[in-house]
């Protein structure tokens, strides 16, 4: 049955994530400590760069040595040349290049820019560290969930999110990269039926719908809101949950080594 009302709290207090990092447990902490108990069937949208953080998948640059595919990389976009190296390195292929923008595939099968490589709040002097996704983001997802449970006893969902963009729309929206407990696609129940009485027909990508709203509250900068408690959200439960059911398998180009280098 579906609910009229769904609530969403970006939880504060969540501290600087350094490698190590019980994410979890912090999670909890800072729930708490705002005033709140997680209930069964929360949902946790947690971003994706205190993950990495905790993970250590953050880099220097200065450890990066750029291959001469890098570099051709780098003169065609006006990027630096040790992130390119990053980008390939993170990528199954590059899919496309449109301007300063590299479309990927990255090694977890996801379509995005630059293989998911992100430099924006990766260390103390931006220019000099890059942060890298989880290499197992729905690992990384049933972690948390699994912490979360052992500590409180409750049962939630977490979906790690990140900002995502689209060749063919400016801008990014907070996008559903690894899951736990939440089921990637939804199908219709059967007997649903539209307003004329017609079957449902078409499934439902709920986790990206409830990462896009978190993501307005967490912001993009300096806000420092990188957790997202959603209760009351309709959603099927799956304890097998996993990103990969969500993809569409995007074939990789004969021609990407002369994409990279054209």
């Amino acid at each position: 049955m579906s609910s009229w009302d769904m609530t969403l709290r970006a939880v504060p207090g969540i501290p600087n994530i350094t490698p190590g990092d019980d994410l979890g447990a912090l999670i909890v902490k800072a729930v708490v400590d705002d005033g709140h108990e997680l209930a069964d069937g929360d949902v946790l949208v947690v971003a994706q760069k205190i993950v990495s953080k905790a993970e250590d998948r953050v880099v220097r640059l200065d450890t990066i040595t750029p291959t001469d595919r890098a570099q051709s990389l780098a003169d065609r976009t006006g990027r630096d040349p040790r992130l390119c190296q990053l980008y390939l390195d993170e990528s199954r292929a590059v899919l496309e290049i449109i301007g300063r923008h590299v479309i990927t595939l990255d090694n977890r099968g996801i379509v995005d820019t630059s293989g998911g490589v992100d430099s924006s709040n990766a260390g103390v002097f931006a220019e000099g560290w890059a942060c890298l996704l989880p290499v197992d983001p729905d690992a990384s997802a049933r972690r948390i969930r699994d912490r979360i449970r052992t500590l409180t006893g409750t049962t939630v969902a977490v979906i790690i999110s990140d900002s995502l963009g689209n060749p063919h729309r400016e801008g990014s929206i907070g996008a559903a990269i690894g899951l736990a407990g939440i089921a990637a696609v939804e199908k219709p129940t059967p007997g649903d039926v539209d307003l004329y009485g017609n079957p449902m027909w078409g499934d439902l990508n709920r986790v990206d719908e409830l990462a896009g709203a978190a993501s307005a509250l967490m912001g993009q900068s300096n806000a420092a809101r990188p957790a997202v408690l959603v209760r009351g959200a309709t959603y099927a439960a799956a304890e097998d949950a996993s990103l990969r059911d969500l993809l569409v398998a995007v074939p990789d180009p004969a021609n990407d080594a002369d994409l990279v280098t054209e």
